[in-house]
């Protein structure tokens, strides 16, 4: 069955459902959970401050009179009336950021500040990234998004963005453009560092320092949303610790409101004061656009992984070759009841897990002295090491425990992983990968996409028009030629209308059956304006 909601990694324009890049997909919307990693206990919560609202709740500005400010509050009673230096006492827990209390549904639009000055500071060193083939065709996931983070000119984007493509260049909002090569990729946590091959120097942002990003912060995503230019929007964190399906045990996703469109892959999520929170991954969206549900590799993770990379050309994590499940107790007329520990499902042959004696079905409890509690804490606990690394492992095997010290390896790359971990199951290796190819070539020198509702009212169409959406064109071809450049969108070909991608293959079609030398087009530009081309049939 088709699925409705699909969470997506969103490099490339918007897609209908049925053809828009996916990772992960359920039946129906009632299916889908997405689980939230939590393995903080509840009595280490912070406490939740309450303050009083600065003024009456039933207080409301006269019609035609200016509504008061924050500080307009009317004295309280003396009998209520606290002593000023302790109004605006901090809480005693350093580790948690405050502010002076407000109530933000009191208080009128006009008194919220602006972000404009942080929008004119950051959005500099905030780029569009373009990928293309060898052959100049652009890759499947199209352009995406990135920022500078060093003097150096390094570049932190998505590793989805660039997967597949040779030739990368990076666009600034002023138009520019210059070649970039790949310093090295990690493909578990979905980055990827790139320099810019230019002597020109470039303003950078820094990764966030300091007290931990909270629920409720706000914050600022500015990226390429659709190929239509640089684009800003404001939200605030929703969530914290979230995981993704096919996202690996790496990641514990900050989730955001902030509007995250296909193009804003890799592109970065600022706090107030300007720093890298995060790297914007991928969205859940049941329509291919924006629904208020993004997911972000936070910048502490991706931090660490560009230091990797930096360093080495890719990431080194420790590995033992056994696959994982959290543990749980088998009940002959029941559910399983979660028990603390990995469970061992399969051993590659070779690895470190069957040099050592490792076997099926056993237990690890603990390794080098930490507690695991599931599969992903044991998977990281992993993965942490440094490959050489001898590792105490305490494992229970038939109800007994035994302590074992091993010598970890060097994880492979993902498919090798995939290939080994089937083999090992019994099953057949999955297929080698694919490099990333077009969407869609209906030889025109064209690449099409239909266009969700949502895109559509966006850019501002008409509720009566229809089109489709140009991802690229074929350097040299005739569409080239024509005129035809990425981010147009195609409205109609010989006055009919183009309402999806199989529309204008019919037309096509028909048209070389009639040896026509070319196709009338009403096309809308990326300015809004709309005119007529001719798209030559060669």
């Amino acid at each position: 069955m088709p699925s409705k909601f699909k969470i997506s990694r969103f490099a490339a324009p918007a897609l209908t459902p049925a053809i828009m890049l996916c990772v992960m997909s359920s039946a129906s919307a009632q299916d889908i959970v997405i689980p939230i990693i939590n393995d903080v206990p509840d009595s280490s919560a912070p406490s939740i401050e309450i303050f009083a609202p600065l003024r009456e709740q039933s207080a409301q500005p006269e019609i035609g009179q200016p509504a008061p400010l924050y500080n307009s509050a009317p004295p309280l009673p003396e009998s209520l009336t606290a002593p000023q230096s302790r109004i605006f006492a901090a809480p005693s827990n350093s580790n948690i950021s405050t502010s002076a209390p407000t109530n933000l549904y009191q208080a009128p639009i006009s008194s919220l500040p602006s972000i404009a000055n942080l929008v004119d500071k950051v959005s500099p060193s905030v780029v569009n990234i373009i990928v293309t083939t060898e052959d100049g065709e652009t890759t499947s996931e199209g352009q995406g998004s990135g920022f500078i983070i060093s003097r150096n000119k390094e570049v932190v984007t998505n590793y989805h963005v660039i997967d597949g493509g040779t030739n990368i260049e990076i666009e600034f909002n002023d138009g520019q453009k210059f070649p970039a090569s790949i310093i090295g990729t990690d493909e578990e946590t979905d980055l990827a560092l790139l320099k810019i091959e230019s002597p020109k120097s470039f303003p950078h942002v820094s990764f966030h320092q300091g007290i931990k990003t909270r629920i409720g912060d706000w914050v600022v995503a500015i990226g390429n949303p659709f190929g239509i230019g640089q684009s800003t929007s404001l939200g605030v964190i929703s969530a914290i610790g979230r995981s993704r399906v096919d996202s690996g045990s790496y990641v514990d996703y900050i989730q955001t409101d902030a509007t995250i469109n296909r193009g804003n892959s890799g592109g970065p999520l600022f706090n107030l004061k300007g720093d890298v929170v995060g790297v914007n991954s991928a969205i859940y969206s049941p329509t291919g656009a924006s629904v208020g549900i993004a997911f972000v590799i936070p910048h502490g993770t991706a931090e660490d992984i560009i230091t990797s990379i930096r360093e080495d050309g890719k990431v080194r994590r420790g590995y033992l070759g056994a696959g994982l499940r959290t543990a749980t107790f088998e009940l002959e007329n029941g559910d399983g009841v979660y028990k603390s520990g990995a469970t061992i499902t399969s051993v590659v042959a070779g690895s470190p897990a069957e040099t050592y004696g490792l076997q099926v079905d056993d237990i690890i409890l603990r390794i080098n002295d930490e507690a695991v509690r599931n599969s992903v804490e044991a998977t990281r606990a992993i993965g942490s090491l440094r490959p050489g690394e001898v590792a105490k492992m305490i494992y229970e095997r038939d109800e007994k425990t035994y302590s074992l010290n091993v010598s970890i390896g060097e994880r492979p790359e993902k498919i090798e992983i995939q290939r080994a971990s089937a083999i090992a199951q019994g099953l057949p290796p999955p297929p080698p990968k694919q490099a990333a190819g077009p969407k869609v070539n209906i030889d025109t020198g064209l690449q099409v996409l239909d266009l969700s509702p949502e895109f559509r009212s966006a850019i501002g169409m008409r509720t009566d028009q229809v089109g489709i959406y140009v991802e690229s064109v074929t350097p040299s071809s005739g569409a080239e030629q024509g005129g035809f450049k990425t981010g147009m969108v195609l409205l109609d070909a010989d006055a009919q209308p183009l309402a999806e991608v199989s529309s204008l293959r019919s037309i096509v079609l028909n048209a070389r059956i009639a040896k026509q030398d070319g196709l009338v087009m009403n096309v809308r530009l990326k300015d809004g304006r709309e005119t007529f081309m001719v798209l030559p049939l060669l």
